[in-house]
């Protein structure tokens, strides 16, 4: 069983939806087959939760954990069920997110527990691999000019656009620099003990580097602003005495010359440029997030409730010049599907994250709220991805309790 959900881990990390559009597999376009808009990574952790049912020896002491601790993700499933069958009937968009987003999602709440702690120790080595990797391709990308795996967006009329910016093995440049942010604010508070000390700050510059290639512009700026919290603390820290390595004390004191030098050849190489050039040139990202409320309260009453009619909507989202996407997950479930449904699948998204903050070091809470401040500043978690599901294995594997015995199951 150990064996599969390390399986499953390697491709949730290591297969993204862009590789499997590269060898032919019609994830992300709107033609091929149905069966095709579900990511391998779907198929693989269904086939893992069910052998895991099947072969589970006290599957009523499994209910009972379930039930005990797990009422808020089978909230989120029941929710987001609902939610799918109302898609269905209505013949509603977005059926594909349930499978990728929500179905998958919430089996891998349900099973990343039952990883054993000498597992979760091999998971998060290969975490701090994946991340270091995951960094690199994302920068060789942005100073090389070439796409390892290039990303094809498109658009509801059937035009396509090759995105120039960065996605690594993360698919999406607003994913990738959300998740990576998110790792980061992990590692600047301690979490992932694994990674030795002294390779924590040049992991974070890394970091910090693949998101300028991945030009997540809040991404990189709410990152700025953590850091320098996070500078200014340790300052403050040893204003008042406190005792302070001697390995940060010699980071404090190179980072500053290094860093303007570092800086300063980069943007002699315009490694900066085409980040800069997301701040004028977003492809009206930012007028969508002025249109988005104009939009939704455009509806009647009843559609406003419980979702208008497709065409309508897609009607409405072209008058309003929006039909590249609505920059927030809520406000676009709540277009397509209504704010009842919309309402329902987040309060169960959020009883989930609970969930989870229950089984963790409490100062987890710290990237989850980063990770959906990123969230709704752009579609996420109302499209069709399995970046959340990466989300919750990177902090469930480096905010892992400390203090629980070594067969203690969370």
């Amino acid at each position: 069983m150990q064996n599969l959900l390390a399986a499953y881990v390697v491709v949730l990390l290591f297969v993204p939806s862009t590789l499997l559009d590269l060898v032919g597999y019609d994830y992300s376009s709107i033609g091929g087959l149905p069966l095709t808009k579900i990511h391998f990574a779907t198929y693989f952790i269904v086939f893992v939760f069910l052998a895991f049912l099947v072969s589970y020896p006290r599957k009523a002491d499994l209910a009972r954990y379930y039930l005990a601790t797990k009422l808020g993700t089978i909230y989120f499933f029941f929710a987001a069920t609902f939610a799918v069958v109302n898609i269905v009937i209505d013949k509603r968009s977005g059926f594909g997110m349930y499978f990728d987003t929500d179905l998958h999602l919430f089996l891998c709440c349900m099973l990343v527990p039952f990883v054993p702690p000498h597992d979760m120790d091999r998971l998060e080595r290969l975490l701090h691999w994946f991340f270091a990797l995951n960094a690199v391709v994302g920068i060789f990308e942005l100073v090389s000019g070439i796409n390892v795996f290039p990303l094809m967006t498109y658009s509801p009329d059937g035009y396509s656009t090759l995105e120039p910016r960065s996605t690594a093995f993360l698919s999406h440049p607003l994913h990738a620099a959300s998740v990576t942010c998110a790792y980061i604010v992990s590692l600047l508070l301690g979490a992932g003990r694994l990674l030795r000390p002294n390779l924590r700050v040049p992991m974070i510059a890394l970091q910090m580097t693949a998101l300028l290639a991945f030009g997540g512009r809040t991404a990189f700026l709410l990152t700025l602003i953590i850091v320098a919290f996070a500078l200014l603390w340790q300052v403050l820290r040893f204003a008042g005495g406190k005792p302070v390595p001697r390995i940060h004390v010699i980071l404090a004191v190179a980072v500053v010359p290094v860093g303007i030098a570092a800086i300063a050849v980069l943007a002699y190489a315009g490694f900066f440029d085409q980040f800069l050039d997301r701040f004028t040139e977003d492809g009206g990202s930012a007028r969508s997030r002025v249109l988005m409320l104009p939009l939704l309260w455009s509806f009647d009453w009843t559609d406003f409730l419980w979702g208008a009619n497709t065409d309508y909507v897609r009607a409405q989202v072209y008058t309003f010049g929006l039909e590249w996407g609505v920059e927030n997950p809520f406000l676009q479930m709540s277009v397509y599907q209504g704010v009842v449904v919309a309402s329902l699948v987040m309060s169960g998204l959020l009883l989930l994250l609970y969930d989870v903050y229950k089984r963790l070091e409490p100062y987890v809470i710290f990237p989850i709220v980063t990770y959906l401040m990123l969230c709704n500043t752009f579609g996420s978690f109302a499209g069709r991805f399995v970046n959340f599901s990466i989300f919750i294995v990177i902090v469930s594997t480096l905010f892992r309790r400390r203090d629980v015995s070594r067969d203690y199951v969370t």
